[in-house]
This record gives structure tokens, sequence and C-alpha cells, in this order.
């Protein structure tokens, strides 16, 4: 009896479970805990994976190397010295890999599925902008294994010179996938441009074919590229403490005084009252000047160019039109050059209501006036240390210390503990990248 009592109370115990199993089923999974998304959403983590990339560490590092801006307390006293670790990389790689380019390749990947092209073109030129850039700043990179943990763990790096390659064709392939849709589409609040996605990917192939110095090929992109200031694309900005310019967020609400631009060569060729000459005189570079500092600080006040809601360009029309007037130079047609050079300052004329006089150089002075414009007008974005570079520092800008520039950013510590496929012996700071050697 006591055994049929047993077997009756542990088969009521059962029933009861699995009865109960039914109501309670899915009541212990987080509704706030989500194990997919739709890529109309994925996309936008990956765009922001590329504003950061654009606008944080890697642009102040690379502004310090280049001598836009100064080190001034702190560990931003080391970098001013290029006393640097691979530490100091680690958050960069992971940002660019992790929430930028892998949030891409998912989008990417599920946009194919659902059978939407736009979307998938859109993600397409979001992976090419951010491997070009990982290609540019470190040199051999992984890449057709990077973000397959399961079937890569240790991922192999492919040449830089490949990934320019696989970043040409990626843009490609973007590019007949978005057809005619206007930059706007898939950009939320995050983006803005006047622009089709098709012309902001045509400027993206101007700029790498620029890197590769593949200058008759970055000419014809740069001439189907972005063709007024109104088809800048754009990072926006507001007032939100979560919205604000990565700049404004970094030198007034987070790091006071770590960055500036204390007798930082930009400082001075804007000056007109030091001993630093501009190439190209400009009587307007006053005015700009005030725009850009606030004394040797970043102009974060309102209308200054860092200021907390001002947009941060990711690639701007006078990008693409000096990209244009120099690969013009490059492959002999110094007339197309100058008027390239001078439709920049005409534009800038307008924006800072003062005098920018155009040229009449030729020869080895208008690309060196063209470098000049170039150095200033993208203050603080990661063209200006890419060109530096590639030019083997053709303006000639002091190194903040010793003879040299930085040549590329190093191989993060992470992956040096980690991956036995990166490059070994580990280049140094010094030492250039493939396409730059």
């Amino acid at each position: 009896m006591k055994n049929k009592l047993l077997k009756l109370s542990i088969l009521s115990i059962i029933l009861i479970a699995g009865s109960c199993s039914k109501y309670t089923e899915g009541l212990d999974t987080d509704p706030n805990s989500f194990s997919d998304s739709a890529p109309e959403l994925i996309i936008g983590q990956a765009q922001l994976g590329w504003m950061y990339l654009a606008e944080s560490n890697s642009a102040r590092y690379a502004g310090i190397f280049t001598n836009q801006f100064t080190g001034s307390d702190r560990q931003y006293l080391n970098i001013e010295v290029y006393s640097i670790t691979s530490t100091v990389f680690d958050d960069m790689w992971d940002d660019a890999y992790v929430e930028g380019i892998s949030q891409a390749q998912v989008t990417k990947e599920k946009a194919i599925e659902n059978g939407n092209p736009q979307l998938t073109g859109v993600a397409q030129i979001t992976e090419a902008a951010m491997m070009g850039e990982v290609a540019a700043l470190w040199g051999d990179v992984p890449y057709s294994e990077a973000n397959s943990v399961d079937d890569y763990y240790t991922p192999n790096y492919d040449s830089q010179e490949s990934v320019y390659a696989e970043v040409q064709s990626l843009l490609d392939q973007g590019i007949t996938n978005v057809g005619t849709e206007d930059a706007s589409l898939y950009s939320g609040n995050r983006l803005a441009s006047g622009s089709t996605w098709g012309v902001i990917a045509h400027s993206l192939k101007a700029r790498y074919y620029l890197h590769t110095k593949e200058y008759d090929l970055a000419l014809e992109e740069a001439q189907a590229g972005i063709s007024s200031v109104e088809g800048d694309l754009e990072i926006q900005h507001g007032t939100s403490a979560e919205n604000r310019n990565l700049f404004y967020q970094f030198t007034v609400d987070n790091r006071v005084g770590y960055l500036t631009v204390d007798d930082s060569y930009l400082y001075r060729l804007l000056d007109s009252s030091d001993d630093v000459d501009r190439i190209l005189t400009t009587p307007g570079d006053d005015t700009r000047f005030a725009h850009y500092f606030n004394g040797f600080e970043l102009n974060t006040g309102d209308g200054g160019r860092f200021a907390q809601s001002n947009s941060f360009p990711l690639i701007s029309y006078y990008e693409v039109k000096l990209i244009e007037a120099e690969a013009a130079y490059r492959t002999g047609d110094e007339p197309t050059a100058l008027a390239a050079l001078n439709a920049v300052r005409a534009a800038l004329a307008i924006e800072y209501d003062a005098e920018f006089p155009a040229s009449t150089a030729t020869g080895n002075d208008l690309l060196l006036q063209i470098l000049e414009e170039k150095y200033i007008t993208l203050i603080g974005e990661l063209q200006t240390f890419h060109d530096v570079r590639r030019t083997k520092n053709a303006m000639g800008i002091p190194p903040k210390t010793g003879t040299e520039i930085p040549q590329r950013f190093l191989y993060p510590q992470t992956e040096l503990d980690n991956n036995p496929n990166t490059p070994s012996p580990t280049p140094g700071l010094f030492e250039a990248t493939p396409v730059n050697e």
C-alpha cells in the first residue's frame, strides 16, 4: 500500500510539473535580453562603430601624431612624445571589429536572407569604410577570417594590399545594391547627407584608391563623388549627454586639459601672428582660427568647430575635391588640379564669409598647396594622418619629438597575447605599413 501511494505521489508530482510547465513556459526569459534583432536595427550599431572609429580615440591620437593637437596632461603627455604601448590600442581594435565591422557583416547577411538589396548595400558600404580605415591604421590585418570565432578562433592576417582590394570590391557591390537611394536611408538620426549612398560609396572608393596611390582611379571616383558641401556625410550630434560631439565629450565632459593645441603646428600655421607661414596666403584663416580654437583649447563653445551639437564629417565635399586635386596633379593634369583646389577655396570663402584667394600655383608648389589645404581643412580627421604618411611628410610637419612622425598604430596587446598569427616580429610605431614603404 505504501508502495502504491508512493507511486501515486510521484505520478502526481510529474503530472503537476508537466501541467505547470505549459503555463510558465517562457517566463524565465528576460524580455530585455535580445538573442536576435532585425537587420534594420543592427545597421544602427554598425554605424555607431563607424562613427566611433572616425571621431574618438583614433582621431585624437592621429591628430597628435600629425601635430594638429597637443597631448597636455596625464597619459596624453606620453602620446605627445610617442611613448605608447600596445595596450592603449586594445579598445580601438575591439571597437572597430566587434562594435562595428561584425555588426555590419551581420546586417549584410540578414539583409541578403530577407531579400533587401538596399540594406545589403548600406551594410556593405559601412563595412568597407571601417575595414579601409583599419587597414590604413594597422597595415596587415585579419579580414577574410575575422569575426568567425567558431571557424577561426585565431584568424590569419591578410595583407594590407589585399584588404584594400576587398574594400574596393565591397564598395562596388554596395553601389550596385543601393541604386539611387538617398544616404538618409537606414541612417536614422545618426547620419545626415544630401547625397545618395552610391555617391558616398564612389567618394570612399576615391579615398582608398588615394591610399594605395592608384591616382588615375582615385581621380575617376572623386569626379563621381560628393559634388557640394550639402552632400557631406555627417555624424549628427545634439545636446544630450550621449549624443554630444565626441571631441566635446572628451575635452569638456571627461578629460579636461588632456587635449589642447598649445604650440601645435596647425595652431601656428593658422595664427597670423606666428612665425610659421602658410604656403598659400589666406587672410580668411583668421576667421577659421577662431572657429577651430579658443586660446590654446579646442573651440567647444556655441558655433565652434567642436561645439557639443556640431556635426562631424565621415566624408566630405572638401575631402573628395582635394582628392580630385591631388590625383589630377599626380596624373599630369594640372589645370584640373588647380580648378579643384580653387573650388574648395571658393566654398571655404562662403562658409567663413572671409577671404580665401584663388591659387595660381604650378608644379610642386601646387601639390604642396593642395596637401596643406587638406591638412588644415580636415582638422581632427584620420585622413590627415594617412596623407602625411603616404606622402612621406611632403609638407615638412615637425615631429613632436625626434625626427620621425609615427607610421602606424601598434597591434593591440590582446591580439599579441591571444593570436599567434599576429605578425612577428611585431612592427614598431615608426615602421611604415606596406602601401607606404
